[in-house]
């Protein structure tokens, strides 16, 4: 799960499914990374480094916990979330205090009893310390306490003191993260026991500044093992110095999470709509801007003075459209932003690929251009105000839904709507469906334009998840003389209709 399933911030899943291994670029959208499932991951590392004290499970409990977790719980009134969406143009998915209690209520507040467990481990002659975190920890066995002062996640340094009831011969086993790379050092009592630059960095990058950590094969962190005869008072200093660097999906290198050490960095896209519930989505996605560079991050992406952990692009961002107008992006830890809309994932073009990318934004364009002078008639399934307009009919089970934003309706029985219709013209019904869609499929239904069959129609799951169009051509005699038709989609025994996102009534000659 976490080498092949998980996204920058340790989440993973979307809708609680999985997908297909390794292939996360078209997972990002929408309602992904359910906070239970983060727990019962953590629970299973936790008992995992205490059965195999590897550090690659101390490298994803840091990563879910200072991203995924500490981002589920909104710190003004305690709020946690069912999903916590790493895609764009996105909100948390807050839980109601008083109309909502799922899975994810009862376990959002153990997580938060949880952060210290894992910080520490003991054995029979040695002490691990795996997470840099304000705590203390009393070994009793040993009689040792250790007291740690540090002020990361946004700083980037630690102390840790120790008090003996006697001198001791232990291990002590200092995690050095993997992101830390030659600037990481020890003190001991004032003197370097591990310098800058005197191992290898277990991370790599390329010029580009992509992270290749998480994707195999990888280098984990290591441990620093100070083996020595111990004494209340002794002192240990760390520094942990976090880079910049860009972290890729691994089935499309253009689309990365910007890092900052093991933090995930997110995009500020302005506040949350108005009377947002926290459905994981708003209900008109914001465009959300793209990168133009073939510089390493660190270039573009500069700290805001007198704002720790504070980031904004320098000259890169650019609307994602054929004009590609300059827009660029605020940027802090992900856990920090609440009640905001957000982006932790972004597009990144080279300013060859982004002229190129520019010619497909245009040709997109002009395509709807001409199929809005086609169109007789549109409306959205799903939203009251549209259904009003087109006298919306519904048999039982007829429910709204919402993917990636974009509401839809599906059934178990039959809804309809009525159309206007230019008879002087062919007409063609589009109906947009999604290939994603678990709630509506399979499904197998009929399509009927004043109650006659115009179609039949099976729709099962596939990859990659998109909305899709499919066309419905009508017959002349059933618009002839009329100014409307009414359409109809009728479940088959049995079955449903899956979930409508969009109807279109068209002129089938008009130039498209």
């Amino acid at each position: 799960v976490v080498q092949h399933h998980s996204f920058s911030s340790g989440g993973h899943g979307k809708d609680e499914y999985f997908g297909p291994a390794d292939e996360l670029s078209d997972w990002i959208d929408g309602r992904t990374a359910e906070t239970c499932n983060v727990y019962n991951m953590l629970k299973l590392t936790r008992r995992l480094f205490s059965f195999w004290p590897d550090p690659h499970y101390a490298d994803y409990h840091e990563r879910a916990l200072f991203n995924h977790m500490l981002a589920s719980i909104d710190p003004e009134d305690g709020r946690v979330c069912y999903m916590v969406p790493v895609g764009p143009g996105v909100t948390h998915e807050y839980q109601d205090m008083f109309r909502d209690f799922t899975c994810d209520v009862g376990t959002g507040m153990e997580n938060h009893a949880l952060h210290g467990d894992g910080i520490y481990y003991e054995g029979d002659d040695r002490f691990w310390v795996n997470l840099y975190v304000p705590s203390t920890a009393t070994w009793a066995k040993a009689g040792v306490q250790l007291v740690m002062d540090t002020d990361f996640p946004e700083g980037e340094t630690a102390k840790l003191a120790l008090r003996l009831e006697a001198p001791q011969q232990f291990t002590l086993a200092l995690r050095r993260p993997y992101w830390a790379g030659q600037g990481f050092r020890v003190r001991l009592n004032g003197q370097t026991v591990v310098a800058p630059g005197q191992e290898p960095a277990p991370d790599s990058f390329d010029q580009s500044g992509r992270s290749q950590y998480r994707r195999p094969p990888y280098d984990a962190s290591s441990y620093v093992e100070l083996k020595r005869l111990w004494r209340s008072g002794d002192v240990v200093e760390v520094a942990l110095p976090k880079a910049l660097h860009l972290e890729p999906l691994p089935d499309n290198p253009h689309r990365v999470s910007l890092m900052w050490g093991p933090l995930v960095l997110a995009g500020d896209l302005g506040p949350e709509p108005d009377g947002h519930r926290g459905e994981g989505e708003r209900p008109a996605p914001p465009k959300v801007p793209v990168f133009v560079t073939a510089d390493p991050v660190a270039t573009w992406l500069q700290p805001v003075a007198g704002a720790p952990g504070h980031f904004r692009t320098d000259g890169v961002g650019r609307e994602p459209d054929a004009r590609g107008q300059l827009d660029d992006v605020a940027f802090q830890p992900f856990f920090r932003l609440h009640r905001r809309t957000y982006s932790t994932y972004w597009d990144l073009f080279t300013p060859a690929e982004w002229d190129r990318q520019k010619a497909a934004y245009a040709a997109e364009a002009e395509r709807l251009r001409k199929l809005a002078s086609a169109t007789v008639a549109y409306m959205q399934p799903g939203e009251v105000t549209f259904e009003r307009q087109f006298n919306y009919q519904a048999g039982e089970g007829a429910v709204p839904q919402r993917i990636l934003g974009r509401p839809g309706r599906r059934s178990r029985t039959w809804f309809s709507y009525d159309l206007p219709v230019d008879p002087a013209h062919p007409m063609v019904l589009i109906a947009t469906y999604f290939s994603g869609d678990r709630r509506g499929t399979p499904a197998d239904f009929e399509i009927q334009v004043d109650g006659r069959s115009i179609g039949n129609q099976q729709l099962g799951l596939t990859d990659p998840h998109r909305f899709f169009d499919l066309e419905y051509r009508l017959p002349e005699d059933v618009v002839r003389g009329k100014s409307k038709v009414t359409v109809r989609f009728q479940a088959k025994p049995g079955s449903q209709i899956a979930t409508v996102f969009g109807l279109r009534l068209i002129r089938g000659d008009a130039e498209r």
